[in-house]
């Protein structure tokens, strides 16, 4: 929204200008600033400085022909900040009661200002400012002199007191003194009450200054609106040019029925001008219609939502929003219509957080149309928060794609170097230098896309989107929507991944990967984990990497699953989730494990391996996430254990990697060291690793394979004499390759 200007942003306020004793001038524009509704000044010192203000321009620019323009870009900042609706002349009392000369000045200065400002049908007022030290008041015949002078009605003509600016400031507030006469009478109390009307000459300046602002907004208006009712014009441009103006005016009068009414009739007639405008190229076209629908719907909005009709305006947006998503123009500007719908979701967002009216309960949620009411995020500022990130995203993705395909990327910029915004909104033109003259020239597509994408390529969008969604992730986290929530973190993660800020990714991630392992949904806990232990690599965090690896592995994903609606680019750093890209990353962390290969760090610089210098060491305890990829159960035989009778026990262990894990060695701990012992898989002696206690105890096993969701069981004996009465805490250390994983049980 701030990239609106003020006048659109804002609504209108009426304007006056005050000429003549510009010592007065700072103190009657607070006043006026201060009241309700406001009004703005326009001060000049002196009655010279009047004709140059109000003179017309030049019309030199070749643009400013029949060139399909719709709205002049600064029609509404000149009504707001330089042509007055009143203009108030001050003039001295001495002045206008003094000698002949002092009389004939004010006659002239009169009459030069009504020469300016009749043309454009500007009302007068005249102030004449009186000493309060003078008792004497202006005679009858000069009073109707200088009605007459100024062809003006007598109530506009006031006259005020003053000495100095600290009486003149308290004679600005009109006041009603109540004076009360008490008596004690015999047998009662009797109050006498007189109300004094006490109406200072600058209040009347006031009220005459509203007045007239109100009559010149109201004529202005009805001479455009009788033009858009008789018709007499064959443009859709000037057809909505003329709406619009008639709703500036109704807003200017403070009548927001008819402002609203008639920004609804120009927005209408300006969505038929799609199919319909020819005169200018189809690319530039389509730019300027959406970009007057833009103020248009951003002004309807408004004031729906200031008038409190918050589903109205709702359902205003979600019918703008149908109306122009699909007209995204030719693919070398696509990204401009991406960017375009981005915004609108962005302001819609910021006009919900703005508006004092409070948010609708699910139960009164029933408008909309009958196929589609109204949803419960529609009323929620981070809705649409969410979808301006979605929408930014898109645009950057179009231009990144055209800046790849084209082949004069490096062209642009120069060619773009003099085009600017032209005199209509929305439109684009070169600026070209004629000796001290600045003319503007018109664009061809082709140019006009040059410009476009120089300016795109200007912009940083990742920033932009992750604050859209950081607003939408407080949103929704206040709203306690949780899944909502981390949905937006998890791509605000992603734009800190691609922005190489990997502190501010993993943290998010980290969070996500928590809540989608709760959820238990695999696909996409599998594109949160692939960012994880990209930048897991990418920091050179070995243990870190292995450890999401592994569970990435280990994910329940089937062969089914590779087939997937969205795109591959979406589905993360390690591809779709599918059952031969979980045995590939299988592959990957155990030649690591294995010291077969190493890991690179996002420098290059160092390539770490897990050896006997580097070796790893991996816990997978009751609430650790690595549960997903290997379990471990032990059951002792007995319910009861006791002192000089044996037992046995069964270890059992599941993997759910995709492929048969290796076990080299099993040790088994208990809370007594004496209990320990430790299995060895027969089928790879060499590969005998421990380095235990001496004269710890020894089992073979005939295999340690553990096959993909097939539980190993091994069931072994324990002696009387390292029986105890209060065994537990029981620990399994498994060995691969020299290099630890702890499962603790």
């Amino acid at each position: 929204m701030e990239e609106y200007p003020e006048e659109l942003r804002t609504p209108p306020v009426a304007l006056v200008s005050l000429v003549g004793c510009a010592e007065h001038h700072a103190l009657i524009s607070s006043y006026l600033n201060a009241e309700q509704p406001p009004i703005n000044t326009l001060a000049l010192p002196d009655f010279s400085k009047i004709a140059l203000l109000l003179s017309k321009p030049n019309k030199s620019d070749p643009l400013s022909g029949d060139n399909g323009g719709i709205l002049k870009k600064d029609w509404l900042l000149k009504h707001r900040t330089r042509i007055p609706a009143v203009v108030a002349a001050f003039f001295n009392y001495d002045h206008v009661s003094g000698d002949p000369a002092q009389w004939l000045q004010v006659c002239s200065d009169i009459e030069n200002l009504k020469n300016v400002i009749r043309p454009k049908n500007i009302k007068l007022t005249v102030v004449v400012v009186q000493s309060s030290s003078s008792n004497e008041e202006i005679s009858e015949d000069r009073m109707i002199a200088l009605r007459k002078r100024a062809e003006i009605d007598a109530k506009y003509i006031v006259v005020f007191n003053h000495s100095d600016d600290s009486q003149l400031k308290q004679s600005f507030y009109r006041h009603v003194a109540v004076i009360f006469f008490v008596v004690l009478m015999s047998g009662g109390l009797c109050i006498f009450v007189v109300n004094v009307n006490v109406e200072c000459g600058f209040c009347r300046l006031r009220s005459t200054l509203a007045e007239l602002a109100n009559v010149y907004y109201k004529e202005e208006g009805r001479k455009i609106k009788t033009r858009v009712e008789k018709k007499s014009f064959n443009s859709h441009e000037l057809n909505v040019r003329y709406c619009f103006k008639v709703a500036v005016y109704a807003e200017f009068q403070r009548d927001w029925v008819e402002a609203l009414r008639f920004y609804e009739d120009a927005y209408h007639i300006l969505r038929e001008m799609v199919g319909t405008a020819r005169k200018l190229p189809l690319i530039q076209r389509l730019v300027q219609i959406k970009t007057v629908a833009e103020q248009l719907h951003f002004k309807i909005s408004t004031l729906l939502l200031h008038g409190g009709k918050m589903v109205e305006a709702i359902t205003w947006f979600r019918q703008h929003n149908v109306s122009y998503r699909r007209l995204v123009g030719p693919a070398d500007v696509s990204f401009l219509h991406w960017e375009w719908m981005s915004r609108q979701f962005l302001v819609f967002a910021e006009l919900l957080e703005t508006s004092s009216k409070t948010i609708p309960s699910n139960s009164n949620i029933t408008s909309g149309t009958a196929d589609q009411p109204l949803t419960e995020w529609e009323f929620q500022p981070a809705y649409y928060y969410q979808l301006a990130a979605h929408y930014l995203k898109e645009k950057r993705t179009s231009l990144e794609l055209l800046l790849t395909m084209s082949e004069t990327a490096d062209e642009l910029d120069s060619n773009a170097e003099s085009v600017g915004p032209s005199i209509y909104v929305g439109q684009f033109a070169r600026f070209l230098e004629q000796g001290d003259a600045l003319t503007m020239q018109s664009l061809t597509d082709e140019e006009y896309t040059h410009y476009a994408i120089a300016e795109g390529k200007r912009f940083q969008d990742s920033s932009e989107i992750i604050a859209f969604l950081r607003k939408a992730y407080e949103s929704f986290s206040i709203l306690k929507a949780q899944r909502m929530a981390y949905f937006c973190g998890f791509h605000m993660a992603k734009e800190y991944f691609g922005a190489g800020d990997l502190s501010n990714a993993k943290q998010l991630l980290d969070s996500v990967a928590h809540l989608y392992r709760q959820e238990g949904w695999v696909t996409l806990l599998w594109e949160v984990l692939g960012y994880l232990r990209e930048c897991s690599r990418k920091c050179g965090a070995v243990k870190e990497f292995v450890e999401y690896s592994l569970q990435l592995a280990a994910l329940p994903v089937s062969s089914d699953s590779g087939v997937q609606s969205f795109r591959r680019k979406e589905c993360g750093p390690v591809g779709p989730a599918s059952l031969a890209q979980r045995e590939i990353i299988h592959k990957e962390v155990f030649e690591l494990v294995g010291g077969e290969t190493g890991l690179a760090s996002v420098e290059g610089i160092s390539d770490l391996k897990v050896n006997g210098e580097n070796p790893l060491h991996l816990e997978i305890d009751l609430v650790s996430p690595l549960r997903l990829v290997l379990l471990a159960s032990v059951a002792f035989h007995e319910p009861m254990i006791k002192p000089g009778v044996s037992t046995s026990i069964t270890v059992s262990l599941l993997s759910q990697l995709p492929l048969t894990v290796d076990i080299d060695e099993l040790e088994v701990q208990f809370n007594r060291s004496e209990c320990n012992f430790v299995i060895t898989n027969s089928e790879r002696p060499s590969a005998a690793i421990y380095s235990g206690q001496q004269g710890c105890r020894v089992e073979r096993a005939p295999s340690l394979a553990l096959v993909t969701n097939k539980w190993l069981r091994l069931t072994y004996a324990i002696k009387p004499g390292q029986l105890i009465s209060h065994m537990q805490s029981l620990i399994l250390y498994s060995h691969h390759n020299l290099h630890k994983r702890h499962l603790r049980k």
